[in-house]
């Protein structure tokens, strides 16, 4: 049975009718653009696990809000393309885009490139939190290198509300001296108090899986970090020069789950908290986030939902984060024109 959805035209970044459809054991989704025609693409290899995906459909239940396109690292794959001498947005810019949105009390995600290298972070949250209303938590998203030097982490005592989710990634994906001040970061934040709330891990392969799994049972061991968010690359921002093996969700879930089983680690999937390109469980009591976004070619408007809002699209309405990152690719990385806007019905409203 073929389920009509709205996706992007891979070209013109145009939305266009599409429609999910399984052939030949994958599962795949086929759109028309009236300007650059018929076009299709492999949403998973394995169309029954995709049809088998059980999750409960929901709101976003929190903000994203990109504070600086400058960053402190060059990552492999990152949704920006980041801008070392762009200037970063003031914060009472910030604070009317945080009081522009509804008084809902959602949590704040501020992210970047790397919100870290604004001086001014501290002063940020707790100017957010200094806001009328619903009192927000206030969630930064780093890389932790700033994080290692024990005066920059000790700005961040005594906040309340404040947590941080650190991409952690292999230790061979930046290589060993940024890992070793990723890891300096991370016990600075655990001597200081500060809430880690999550660790994030994008794979440049799946061997690098076994020890991103091993690490978080350690991590949760010594109380550092209970949840995690393992990813492969897409198609968005910047990507390796080199070809590499298109990877999809189900390939990392099986592998997940043959290594747990070789370890003897439990694997209980988490219907309440995964989506169609989160698919949670939790392992041997950890809970864990398995990770591939659709880009332009495989976005699913029917089907993406994230934890965010976001508005990091110039003069485009919020919508979902992974609709989001894509229009932002063309509209900002790639400096090209975005010739629509959002159908409403894809705009924030609750689900």
């Amino acid at each position: 049975m073929n389920i009509q959805t709205v996706s992007l035209c891979e070209e013109c970044y145009r939305h266009i009718p599409a429609e999910r459809f399984s052939r030949d054991g994958a599962m795949w989704l086929g759109k028309m653009c009236p300007k650059h025609g018929y076009q299709e693409a492999i949403l998973d290899a394995d169309a029954e696990f995709y049809l088998s995906q059980q999750y409960q459909r929901r709101a976003p239940s929190s903000y994203w809000l990109d504070i600086t396109n400058r960053c402190n690292l060059d990552c492999p794959h990152c949704y920006q393309m980041p801008d070392n001498n762009s200037k970063d947005p003031d914060i009472e810019y910030l604070l009317m885009q945080v009081k522009s949105w509804p008084d809902d009390g959602l949590p704040v995600s501020l992210v970047g490139a790397e919100p870290t290298v604004r001086k001014d972070l501290a002063d940020l949250v707790l100017a957010i939190q200094a806001l009328p209303g619903n009192p927000r938590t206030i969630i930064i998203v780093t890389n932790g290198v700033y994080l290692a030097k024990w005066e920059y982490a000790l700005r961040f005592q005594g906040i309340k509300n404040l947590k941080w989710t650190f991409g952690l990634n292999h230790p061979d994906y930046n290589g060993g001296q940024i890992r070793e001040k990723q890891m300096e970061g991370l016990r600075n934040c655990v001597d200081l108090g500060l809430e880690v709330k999550t660790l994030t891990y994008t794979l440049a392969n799946l061997g690098q899986l076994p020890d991103v799994l091993e690490e978080m049972q350690e991590f949760a061991r010594h109380g550092v970090c209970q949840n995690a968010r393992i990813q492969v690359g897409v198609n968005i921002g910047r990507v390796p020069d080199e070809p590499t093996t298109e990877l999809y969700l189900s390939d990392l879930v099986k592998e997940t789950e043959k290594i747990c089983k070789e370890k003897e680690w439990s694997f209980n999937p988490n219907t309440k908290d995964g989506n169609r390109t989160h698919f949670a469980v939790n392992i041997n009591g950890i809970e864990h986030k398995l990770i591939k976004w659709c880009d332009v070619k495989t976005l699913d408007l029917e089907e993406v939902q994230s934890e965010s809002w976001a508005n990091i699209v110039p003069t485009k309405p919020m919508s979902t984060l992974l609709h989001q990152v894509i229009l932002r690719d063309q509209a900002v990385n790639k400096g090209l024109p975005l010739f629509d806007t959002i159908p409403e019905k894809y705009q924030r409203q609750d689900i």
